[in-house]
Formats: C-alpha cells, structure tokens, sequence
C-alpha cells in the first residue's frame, strides 16, 4: 500500500528510533519534495535526518494536484 506522509511523523518517529514502524505497516512511502526539504535538506544534522535520507523505502515525489493541497492547507 502507498501512504502520503507529511513531516511530522518522520521526524517524530525517527527521533525516537522507530521510523522503521511506517515500512512495516505501509511498505512505500510517498512524501511530497517540500517534505523532503524540510525533513533531509533543511533538517541536515537533526536526529532522524540521515534516516529518512537513506530510507529506500521513501520516496520524495512531485505534487500533481495542486488545487487539493491548497483545500488541505486551509
């Protein structure tokens, strides 16, 4: 099964050593870049950071329906 995740629960998950919890339960994860940016990129030496990087089981992926992400923000 494919899950969307935002950030928090990778990084909470991470940080407390259990990210592995998700693979177990869903297999792939799909997170959108700007996740990717706040979680590896601008999270680089945060505990849990390298995790997700090297985690082959997430995967960063374009957002295509922009419209439903901005009903979600709201």
């Amino acid at each position: 099964m494919r899950v969307v995740s935002n950030a928090s629960p990778l990084i909470n998950l991470a940080r407390v050593g259990r990210l592995d919890l998700l693979q177990r339960l869903y297999g792939e994860l799909l997170i959108p870049h700007a996740v990717w940016q706040e979680t590896v990129i601008a999270g680089a030496g945060e505990p849990g950071a390298d995790q997700i990087k090297n985690a082959p089981w997430i995967r960063a992926k374009d957002v295509t329906n922009k419209p439903l992400v901005d009903v979600l923000r709201q």
